[in-house]
């Protein structure tokens, strides 16, 4: 039998090199329908449940007839470890559309249509030399079930030196083309399962949209012994559909290459000449996600991305094309990427044309790049605790460390003076609040909103942004995740805007001494407000731990700070004197100490053992494991000093 098709592109020759392995598969039949035997037995697959396509070609497979899968605890419409061409397979009420079990070998698939499946339409386990081709595969992840936590519309797991090429991926509810190691940890196959790489896997030439609450494309490791190393993803087009959510979610619609498992590998894969249009996140991730995982020599080349990360839910607050990053998990443990080579690359419509955190050692080439207005073509988070920021009132701002300066409204009219402070989730941007309840936004912050020019029982007195939380992630809930902040007034009146979410307050309330700060639990589900009495209030999630309320105070409090954990807090006064709550130790204070000017401020470490305190006059006192990084101090300043933040830990992709 002979395939008809059209010229490939060079590059492809590891396809291509696969494809003829479909016009030599009409070897002795006998030995194939024994493989076929052997290996339904050894599942406890009747072989009256397989369909052999050497036996026959263009059949359709419907009904609801479903063959159990060995000891899986998976159905499938049709299990097979022949080639197979022209059928199609309807997997109404199964698990699976196409299963190839373990140990099948140099098969081709083509020409087939697999739809309706529960999880996924295409599932190739612990297999080698297994080629998919020019087949539709579609509307399947109808009714995703507890076997499977990832449910791609074509799955090779544990599967090496395969191709899937030329195929037509659409309307599927969960996922795209897949691609992972076997082992304990195999969210996208059967368990029980085996240890097993997978190596030397080209995806290429596959046309994918419409790809409900799952990314397009996804090269993951997650099994430390297995892992991948090889692989291409050469010339394939992906198409989101911003703005729009369907019944599973988003249209993720982008190209994923990561670890995802304590330990695991991969290394030696190469992105190149792919075209990802509207991508709900960044068109191309390369991403470390668990402890001790390493991702490295990733090639990403000739590709074209357009008008991706629309949803902006992890990475940067604004739209990203290609993104490295490596999960902020402290020492000893924590993921690599690493020797990321980005070359040739055409990226436009985005704010960032490759952004980077924690990532080592990339090679950035010549790309063609255009940025939105204000846009940066590079741009890599900094280390955490390694800066700070202080604002003063007339809205000038200062950076120090690694902080980045972006812009103030220092020298600009202002209706009310500048109050606070806060960056953005990936210390590329930041707000300034003013007492009005007037936002300027600066670098990569937005603006959502804010309570400037409407009517006010009090001054606003303070801001804190929603933090990242890992339920914002793809096909989740997109909230809180940094795309929103709460101002806080005198009177205790809380005002929620973008992800932010009202949980109460102390408006209309009555108070024993003015509110003077707010801060966010690290779930962003809540807030504790701080007065000047040293009392607290907790709204939300956010638990009392204890506060300063009703004793006696030498100078009264300014200000408050979480812990990263969320599990205390510290509150900071005039005279510099520090008192911890709940999981907050004392590191030391200016309390006692001979001051030029007042306190009016706390930054704590990421680390959350230790602080930076600030004062009017810009002066900046560090205690713990927090670093000087230079002061306004004893230099000439147009306004006091109002307020600081740190920099702060990066949480990614």
């Amino acid at each position: 039998m002979t395939t008809h098709r059209q010229p490939r592109q060079a590059g492809d020759s590891a396809a291509v090199s696969v494809f003829t392995s479909f016009t030599k598969r009409v070897a002795p039949r006998l030995a194939v329908v024994t493989a076929v035997v052997v290996v339904m037995f050894a599942f406890g697959i009747p072989a009256s449940g397989a369909f052999s396509a050497g036996a026959s070609s263009q059949r359709s497979i419907s009904g609801t007839g479903c063959t159990v899968v060995g000891t899986t605890g998976l159905t499938a419409k049709l299990v097979t470890s022949v080639g197979l061409t022209g059928t199609t397979v309807t997997a109404t009420g199964c698990d699976v559309g196409i299963y190839v079990p373990p140990a099948t070998t140099t098969i081709v698939i083509a020409h087939v249509k697999v739809s309706g499946a529960k999880d996924e339409g295409i599932l190739v386990q612990n297999s080698t030399y297994v080629t998919v081709e020019d087949s539709t595969v579609t509307g399947n992840g109808v009714d995703p079930t507890p076997s499977i936590a990832f449910d791609n519309a074509l799955e090779l797991v544990g599967t090496s030196n395969s191709t899937v090429v030329g195929n037509t991926v659409s309307g599927n509810f969960a996922g795209g083309i897949g691609v992972a190691d076997d082992g304990p940890t195999n969210p996208g196959g059967p368990k029980p399962s085996t240890l097993s790489p997978a190596n030397h896997d080209t995806i290429t030439n596959n046309t994918i949209s419409g790809v409900y609450g799952g990314c397009s494309i996804v090269f993951s490791s997650r099994n430390p012994g297995a892992g991948i190393t090889g692989g291409h993803i050469p010339g394939n087009v992906l198409t989101g559909d911003p703005g729009h959510f369907g019944p599973h979610g988003p249209v993720i619609g982008n190209i994923v290459v990561a670890t995802a498992g304590f330990g695991a590998s991969l290394s030696g894969v190469t992105v190149s000449r792919n075209k990802v249009t509207g991508a709900g996140l960044p068109g191309i991730i390369v991403h470390a996600d668990a402890p001790k995982s390493k991702v490295s020599r990733v090639t990403v080349t000739h590709n074209t991305l357009s008008g991706d990360d629309w949803l902006t839910t992890d990475g940067p607050p604004v739209p990203a094309g290609i993104v490295l990053a490596s999960s902020p998990i402290p020492p000893p443990i924590s993921p690599v990427v690493t020797t990321t080579s980005i070359s040739a690359n055409k990226v436009s419509g985005e704010y960032y044309d490759v952004w980077s955190s924690g990532a080592q050692k990339n090679s950035i080439g010549t790309n063609t790049f255009s940025t939105t207005p204000g846009g940066t073509q590079v741009y890599s988070t900094p280390v955490p605790g390694s800066g700070y920021w202080d604002v003063a009132s007339d809205g000038g701002l200062f950076a120090f460390g690694t902080a980045g300066f972006y812009g103030s409204m220092g020298g600009q009219k202002l209706n009310a003076p500048v109050v606070g402070m806060m960056p953005t989730l990936d210390q590329g941007g930041y707000w300034e609040v003013a007492a009005d309840g007037g936002i300027f936004a600066f670098g990569d912050a937005i603006f959502y909103g804010s309570m400037g020019g409407k009517p006010l029982n009090s001054p606003v007195v303070g801001l804190a942004p929603t933090p990242y939380v890992a339920s914002a992630s793809p096909g989740g809930t997109p909230s809180p995740a940094g795309k929103g902040y709460w101002e806080v007034a005198a009177d205790g009146g809380v005002f929620a805007f973008g992800d932010a979410a009202f949980y109460g307050s102390m408006g209309g309330k009555p108070l024993d001494s003015p509110v003077v700060g707010i801060a966010p639990t690290s779930t962003g589900k809540g807030y504790w407000e701080v007065a000047a009495d040293g009392g607290v209030f907790a709204f939300g999630t956010a638990q009392f731990y204890g506060s300063m309320g009703g004793k006696p105070l030498n100078s009264p409090v300014v200000g408050i700070a979480p812990t990263p954990t969320g599990k205390g807090y510290w509150e900071v006064a005039a005279d510099g004197g520090i008192f911890s709550f709940g999981a907050a130790a004392f590191y030391g204070s200016m309390g006692g100490k001979p001051l030029n000017s007042p306190v009016v401020g706390i930054a704590p470490t990421p680390t959350g053992k230790g602080y930076w305190e600030v004062a009017a006059d810009g002066g900046v006192f560090a205690f713990g494991d927090a670093t000087f990084y230079g002061s306004m101090g004893g230099q000439p300043l147009n306004a006091p000093v109002v307020g600081t933040a740190p920099v702060g830990v990066t949480l990614s992709a």
